[in-house]
């Protein structure tokens, strides 16, 4: 594969050393046999990631959570935005049709592309830098971890790269979920379970509908009896927006979708399942493939 889009944005955006740091980072850490297993958990939102995430941090020894959505939503709280306006602001800096508008979009995000930045220090931590500062009051000084769980839409397409610069022990574990079950999660997240209820009761249960876009499903949503519908209806319209401006602009950016199963080497689809059944699955495959021999004593 080329990664010769990534490298130039990187390039482009932090200098020409960009990914020679990386590498360097990459070259030491074999050097000292310093190196630490990455489990890169990918996907869009609402299929299970951090849950997941955080429970395979938790299973073997000493390990991590880290969370590349969190940063995004701590950025845009930040900012007084919400994080599906943020992915939009994002993308029209990226799609630059309009310079007033590009103007505008990077005053709102205090002047910084805060997808290049995270994606880089997402390359950073997979390639095993030490004493990052992740947000206030916490270093990341992978010293003191054994492996590292990274959650978010990119970290295995990022993983993926820093493979092509010497990197290994990577596993890259794509979560997926069915439209009606993620719509569904989406109305439990946003007023409660016992709604969540109500609506499988009524979303339909095959078709296109089922599977294809979220964007599908916006009108069952509105006929459902639950409160506020009109709330709803309109807070799920924007995140449905956030998956399709995300997914475009790191293709526009990057050359590379984080939906191509091609990047992963396992694929969860959590679908009608419960959390600890999708948790075990992880756990086999890691199992089959001896994780845990690959961490360090």
């Amino acid at each position: 594969m080329n990664f010769n889009k990534i490298s130039n944005a990187y390039i482009n955006y932090f200098g020409k050393n960009a990914i020679t740091d990386l590498k360097s980072i990459i070259n030491n850490n074999i050097i000292n046999n310093s190196s630490i297993p990455n489990i890169l958990i990918g996907g869009t939102q609402l299929t299970g990631k951090s849950t997941m995430g955080k429970k395979l941090a938790n299973h073997f020894s000493k390990g991590k959570f880290y969370s590349v959505g969190g940063f995004f939503r701590e950025a845009a709280a930040l900012a007084n935005i919400s994080i599906a306006e943020q992915s939009k602001l994002l993308r029209i800096i990226q799609e630059n049709k309009d310079q007033s508008s590009v103007e505008d979009a990077l005053k709102r995000l205090g002047g910084k592309r805060l997808d290049i930045e995270m994606d880089y220090k997402t390359c950073q931590i997979i390639s095993g830098i030490n004493n990052l500062n992740l947000k206030p009051k916490e270093n990341l000084d992978q010293n003191d971890f054994k492996y590292l769980v990274i959650e978010g839409r990119q970290p295995a397409t990022m993983g993926y790269f820093t493979e092509s610069l010497g990197r290994k022990d990577l596993i890259k574990i794509y979560v997926t979920c069915s439209s009606r079950e993620r719509a569904i999660r989406f109305i439990g997240r946003e007023i409660g379970e016992q709604y969540a209820i109500e609506a499988n009761k009524f979303l339909p249960t095959s078709g296109d509908k089922v599977n294809g876009p979220l964007s599908n499903l916006t009108n069952e949503i509105s006929k459902l009896p639950i409160p506020n519908i009109d709330y709803i209806v309109k807070e799920f319209e924007k995140n449905q927006n956030r998956d399709e401006d995300d997914r475009q602009r790191y293709i526009d950016l990057y050359g590379m979708d984080y939906e191509d199963i091609g990047y992963y080497d396992f694929v969860i689809d959590t679908t009608g399942e419960t959390s600890e059944n999708n948790f075990n699955k992880a756990i086999k495959f890691l199992n089959d493939i001896g994780f845990e021999k690959k961490l360090k004593k």
